[in-house]
Formats: structure tokens, C-alpha cells, sequence
């Protein structure tokens, strides 16, 4: 909608202006140091429109246009959005069955007649639109004006567009780019959201013809409808048409009556809940992910809501803030960033959408699995880069260039006149807004753009919205999260919260599949004689390498050191009654729940007893996990915290745990994969362990040493320095 009216200019004057050119090339000395000084923004002619109401309310726009005998015709009605609940999609649904059948043609017979005239026809959710020669409007206006007022709705036609959206929803599901467009809305606004509400085939499911007619009796009436006649058409022909076409249409309004909350509750409807207010970013940064497993490449969308009219004064600042950021100029920072400099993409962009009942920021992007966090991240640098940086005099310069283009090859269409004038009347905006377009393009400044982005951007409060492979990216995805509780959101491809789906198991108790693992790793007996160990694991903390040594002694005794460089950073030991921790304030006595875990994990096998550590144990049932069967066991230890651990159906190996676990001040989902079995002592140990979600981030220990040791450490080693326990008399 941003345009600029083209200079035009004479043959005559082209060829004086190269004669005078032609000698300057060759003897003026130009300062290219600097770049010349725009000049003023040219006057835009946008072309007239006239305007008038019929006695119904409809108000009618005409733009004239007579270079071709083409004309065309829209009907556009102002509704505001409605919630549709468990019925999502009904409304679609309506816009596509107004050309299928009224109360005097059938669908074949509206196409029949709409292909012998030579036009086109379309429908939509809010309106319809006709176009073809001048000599056919009235015949084709006949048809739409039947199609606007007089729909049908025919039950058979119905279920045929009910099952290709059907059809569609059910394509969505192995499309990645279409269901980060589906979902992506509801993690923009949320699913209650009339702009976040996602179709399904549940929803669809519920939608009945009632449905559909209640909607189009209650917002298809004149009184809040546009007709726009665009072409080879004059104001007074134009004015004969829709009198005649429209000028009696008064339909009845359908049964009504307010909830308590004043809410409509139409006939055949039901309860109509509309916007009222818009929604802004709020809350935490949050990562919301959809699992496409097998899918090598991530899809991204950095999204919040905005309260952004196109009718604030902000609005145009905000535009060229967002065309700097990722707007569509390839010089744009997300472009330069992610392809030019990283190389992750072949396109990086962001949108920023003014709308008067609720706004949007989106960045997106596709990158391959490996990126996807490191392409998340650089995003919300450049957010935040734009909220604290000024831009340039170039990237300024670029951008308002690139935007007056754009608004001036737009006004090469007449339809554009028409669109302004629609929007004018729609958005509330001032009726020379699109005619000093340029004008106040021409002068937003540096500043204004970091005041937009200062208001508009909100990194802080995003969502970070990924459609990718799970097992690839959850682990790296839950250090750019903010949110404690939940740090990534799965839900699946209706924006439905994920949950895991499990087949149950009947041949198989819970305690057979620990026995099978204990099985697999070695056996009892082996597993029984591995006590005293010591283990060296090697891993790196932000670029810091760290080393962490653990011995396992008879009776449980644990202990643990945690080495950045020479350096001793953490330490724990447990001495199989009372457990120490070295924490940033010095060292203190692990009780209650911290007790209770070092129990169950300073074992190397507690799976050998676990009766000992945990209050309840059940089989789950059997996942796909890695491409492969596994066995899910749940087990609440004896302080309350939930573990989930996974086994391979096939070798009975362990190869996931999940704690969830209040520590730090704050609870934890902390998942742990394990891979790389090899023996030692005759039993089969993870040599790589991977974990997230815990204080430090991802972090993959790779075991470096494991010494089977021929003399026990002594018990000394195990004390843990603390007081003896006073017994009250």
C-alpha cells in the first residue's frame, strides 16, 4: 500500500537533458564523498474516487478508469473478528460456499454464466468480487448481487467444501512451512485469539450449516458493507447499477439476544464473542516447538502481538524500522546476518503488521538443524541490536528508497486507488494520508525509527516458535528460554499442547524391563561387584573446558569434583548416611529432596535395588524414540520427584532420563540421553552422556577415563566434614 507517483517526462526533454549531461561527464570535477542531497518528495497523484450511500447504508466507492473497456466490481463487508471456538473454520467455510448454490441458481449454473460472460468470480469470508469486459458488468453484477444476498448454502455442497478443508488440514500435517503459518499464529496471539484460532478436523467436525447461515445473517448486511466499482465505468452508470442491484436489500436481522457479559447470542449461532481489546507481548521469552521428526531443517518464527493501528502516527516509522530489519530490501540487517555473513539461509525476513483491531511483529527464517538455536539467537540480537543501536544514514536512505518504489509501482494498478480509498473508510485514517505518503516518508529520521523500535520490538517477551525435529534441537532450544516453569512448550500441528503418546504394553511388566537392562549392561552378579570406580568425564561450560571426576565406593558412598582448568569449582560427597555440597557460599549439608537424589544418582547401578530409592514404579507403555521401540517407565522416588526413563526394546538398554525437579530456586525438567555403551569392569557404561534443561545449559560429557580400582579408597575418603548429628534428649 506504500507507493510513489511516477515522474513523467517528454522525449524532448530526454534528449535536451543527455545534451547537457554529455559535456559534464567530461569536465566537471564531481565530490563523490559524499552522497547528494535528496531533493523534495514528489507530489502524489493518486487519481480521484467518488463516493456516495445508498438509502440501505451500503456505501458505494467508484474509481473511473477508461484506458480498457474492463470493469470490476467488489462487495466488502467490515466485521470485526470473532471467536470461533471449538467450531474453527466455519467462517471460511461460509466465504466459500456463497458462490455454490442461491435460492434461484444452482453452483453449475452461477459458473456456467460467470464463464459465457468471460469473467471471474471469487468469494471469501468477508465479501465477493467480479471483473471481466464493461459490456458484461450488469450481467455479471446480477450474479453477484444473487451470490451476496441470496446464498443457499445446499447441504450437499457444503460437505464437498467441508471435506477438502478436511483434506487440506490433514496435508498441513506434512508441510512444515504451513503448519508454521497455522500455529505460528496461535504461539503470535494465542488460541483463544480470533487470529490464533487454528482449524482442525475436530473443529471442522463441529461446524453445522446453522452455523454458517447464523454468521451470514448476522454480519452480511448492508449497513456495514462497501461496493467498490473499479474501470471503464462512470459515477452516474456506477450509481444506476447499485440501486438497482442493492437498493432494496434489506434483510431481517436474526433472533438475538446478550449474555451477561453482553455478548450476542444469535439464532443458529450461538454465543458471538469478538474482539474487544488487543492482545500485546507479555509475559517471559518462551519457546514453543512442534516436532517434525526427520525433518532436517528448522522453520523459525520470532513473533508477539502489537497494538498498531494503521492509523498512528507511528505506524510509517514502524514500517521503515521493520523494512532496515528484515522488511524485504536484501541489504536488510536479518539477510545480511543470517545468509550473507553465517551463510544458514537463502532468506531471512520480518513483517510488521498494522491492523486496527490487533497488530503483529514476525521474524522468520528456515535453517538446518544444527543452526537452529544459533539462528534464534542472532535474531534477538538484531531486536535487540535495532531497540539500542541507531541506524544508519545509509540503511535510512535504503529503505525509504525501497518503500517509495514499492508505493509507486503500486499506483500503476487503478485497483490501488480504490484499495486507499477502501482502507481510508475502514481504518479511520485522515483522507490525505495516502496523498502525503512520500512527504512523511521522506521525513522519518533516524531517531523516529529508534523510537519505533523502541515501542514495537519486544525480544524480551517473544515467542520463539520452531517447527523441527525434536530429538535434533529440544536440548538447544531450552537455554533461550525465559520461562522456569515450562522452558520449551511442545504442542503438535493443530497448536494443541503436545502430549506423548504411548502404546500399551501387555507382555511385560515394569520390573522385567529394569531386569532386562540390568541384563543387557552385564548382569547382576557383574554389576554387583563393579563398586569401587572412578570415573573422569570432560565437557566445556561457555568455551571453558571442564573436568568432573566421580568415585563410587561400597555401601553407596559417592564422591564428585568439578574442575574448570587447575581450578575446583563444585564438589559433593555422600557417605552413604549424610551428603555435603559445595555451593557458591560454601559448603553445606545436603538434605531433605537434594538427599534423596544424591542417593538414587551417586549409585553407578540403582537399578540393582531400586525398591531402596523410589515409592512407585509402572510401565507406561512402548514410544518410538530415535527411530527405534522403547520402554517408558515412570517412578516417583521416595521425596516426590518425578523420573522418566526409557529403554530400547530391542538391546534393553537405558537411553533417556527425564527428572522434573525443583532446584535453584526454581523447577527443572531435566533431560538426560545416554549413548556410547562400552564395558567397563565387565559392565556396559554410557561413554557419552547428553544433558539439558539443567543450570548450565546443554552440556555432553564424554568419558575419557574409568578405572575399575584393585584397592577400595578408604572411608575416610567418603567423610563429608560435617558436624556429628546431636540427638535431643
Amino acid at each position: 500500500m506504500r507507493s510513489a507517483t511516477p515522474v513523467r517526462t517528454t522525449l524532448a526533454g530526454l534528449c535536451l537533458a543527455g545534451s547537457l549531461l554529455a559535456p559534464l561527464r567530461m569536465t566537471a570535477q564531481i565530490d563523490r564523498r559524499n552522497p547528494p542531497t535528496p531533493g523534495p518528495a514528489p507530489a502524489v497523484q493518486l487519481g480521484s474516487h467518488s463516493t456516495f450511500t445508498l438509502p440501505n447504508g451500503i456505501r458505494v466507492i467508484v474509481v473511473e478508469n477508461h484506458k480498457l473497456p474492463l470493469a470490476s466490481v467488489q462487495v466488502r463487508f467490515d466485521i470485526p473478528p470473532v471467536r470461533q471456538g471449538d467450531k474453527t473454520g466455519y467462517i471460511d467455510l461460509m466465504g466459500d460456499l456463497l458462490a455454490s448454490g442461491t435460492a434461484t441458481r444452482s453452483k453449475a449454473q452461477i459458473d456456467e454464466e460467470v464463464e459465457k460472460l468471460g469473467g471471474a468470480l471469487f468469494t471469501s469470508s468477508d465479501g465477493a468480487y467480479a471483473s471481466g469486459l464493461k459490456k458484461h458488468l450488469p450481467a455479471l453484477l446480477d450474479v453477484l448481487q444473487d451470490v451476496v444476498t441470496a446464498p443457499a448454502f445446499p447441504e450437499r455442497e457444503f460437505e464437498k467444501v467441508r471435506t477438502r478443508y478436511r483434506s487440506s488440514v490433514q496435508q498441513r500435517k506434512d508441510d512444515p512451512d504451513a503448519i508454521a503459518e497455522a500455529v505460528g499464529r496461535a504461539a503470535t496471539y494465542g488460541r483463544t485469539h480470533p487470529y490464533g484460532e487454528v482449524m482442525s478436523e475436530k473443529t471442522l467436525d463441529n461446524v453445522a450449516l446453522k452455523h454458517i447461515n447464523g454468521y451470514y445473517r448476522r454480519f452480511f448486511r448492508p449497513e456495514n458493507a462497501y461496493l467498490v466499482f473499479v474501470g471503464d465505468i462512470t459515477t452516474k452508470e456506477a450509481k444506476e447499477l447499485a440501486k438497482n442491484a442493492f437498493g432494496k436489500w434489506k434483510p431481517a436481522l436474526p433472533g438475538m439476544t446478550l449474555d451477561d457479559n453482553g455478548n450476542e447470542i444469535v439464532d443458529g449461532l450461538g454465543t458471538v464473542e469478538v474482539l474487544k481489546q488487543p492482545v500485546t507481548a507479555a509475559g517471559v521469552r518462551r519457546v514453543q516447538l512442534v516436532d517434525r521428526p526427520g525433518s532436517a531443517q528448522s522453520v523459525i518464527r520470532v513473533t508477539f502481538p502489537l497494538n498498531l493501528q494503521p492509523k498512528d502516527n507511528r505506524a510509517l516509522a514502524a514500517q521503515v524500522m521493520n523494512t532496515i530489519l528484515g522488511g524485504g530490501v536484501f541489504n536488510a540487517r536479518l539477510m545480511q546476518n543470517l545468509r550473507e555473513d553465517k551463510a544458514w539461509t537463502y532468506g531471512a525476513y520480518s513483517s510488521l503488521d498494522a491492523d486496527r483491531f490487533n497488530g503483529s511483529f514476525t521474524a522468520s527464517v528456515s535453517v538446518r538443524n544444527a543452526v537452529t538455536d544459533s539462528a534464534v539467537s542472532e535474531i534477538v540480537k538484531e531486536l535487540e541490536r535495532m531497540r539500542t543501536e541507531g541506524v544508519t544514514t545509509e540503511e535510512l536512505e535504503l529503505a525509504k528508497k525501497y518503500m517509495a518504489g514499492s508505493f509507486a509501482r503500486s499506483l500503476e494498478d487503478p485497483r490501488t486507488v480504490a484499495r486507499f480509498a477502501l482502507n481510508t473508510y475502514l481504518n479511520g485514517l485522515a483522507e490525505d494520508h495516502y496523498a502525503t505518503y512520500l512527504k512523511r516518508l521522506e521525513a522519518v529520521t533516524a531517531a523516529d525509527v529508534q523510537a519505533a523500535a523502541e515501542a514495537f520490538l519486544h525480544p524480551d517477551n517473544a515467542v520463539l516458535f520452531v517447527v523441527g525435529d525434536k530429538e535434533e534441537i529440544y536440548q538447544k532450544l531450552v537455554p533461550l528460554s525465559r520461562d522456569v516453569t515450562a522452558p520449551v512448550f511442545e504442542v503438535d500441528e493443530n497448536g494443541e499442547p503436545w502430549h506423548e503418546t504411548l502404546t500399551p504394553v501387555s507382555d511385560r511388566t515394569a520390573e522385567q524391563v529394569i531386569e532386562a537392562y540390568i541384563e543387557a549392561i552385564g548382569g547382576r552378579s557383574a554389576a554387583a561387584k563393579l563398586t569401587d570406580v572412578k570415573l573422569v568425564y570432560t565437557t566445556s561450560v561457555a568455551g571453558m573446558p571442564l573436568t568432573i571426576t566421580q568415585w563410587y565406593g561400597a555401601g553407596g558412598r559417592f564422591r564428585s569434583e568439578t574442575k574448570m582448568g587447575d581450578q575446583v569449582v563444585g564438589e559433593e560427597v555422600f557417605d552413604g548416611t549424610r551428603g555435603r555440597r559445595n555451593g557458591p557460599e560454601g559448603p553445606y549439608e545436603v538434605m531433605d529432596a537434594e538427599l534423596d537424589d544424591m542417593r538414587f544418582n551417586g549409585l553407578l547401578v540403582p537399578e540393582l535395588d531400586l525398591k531402596k530409592h523410589i515409592d512407585m514404579m509402572l510401565l507406561g507403555g512402548s514410544i518410538d524414540l530415535q527411530g527405534r521401540k522403547a520402554y517408558k517407565l515412570a517412578m516417583t522416588t521416595q521425596s516426590m520427584q518425578a523420573v522418566e526413563d526409557y529403554f530400547h526394546a530391542d538391546t534393553g538398554l537405558r537411553i533417556r532420563r527425564i527428572e522434573r525437579k525443583y532446584a535453584m530456586g526454581r523447577p527443572m525438567t531435566i533431560t538426560t540421553d545416554f549413548k556410547d555403551h562400552r564395558q567397563v569392569g565387565g559392565v556396559l557404561l554410557p561413554h557419552t552422556i547428553e544433558q539439558g534443561g539443567g543450570p548450565m545449559g546443554v552440556v555432553v560429557l564424554t568419558l575419557k577415563e574409568a578405572t575399575v580400582l584393585t584397592k577400595p579408597q578408604p572411608a575416610s575418603f567418603f567423610e563429608t566434614g560435617l558436624p556429628p548429628v546431636v540427638e535431643e534428649e
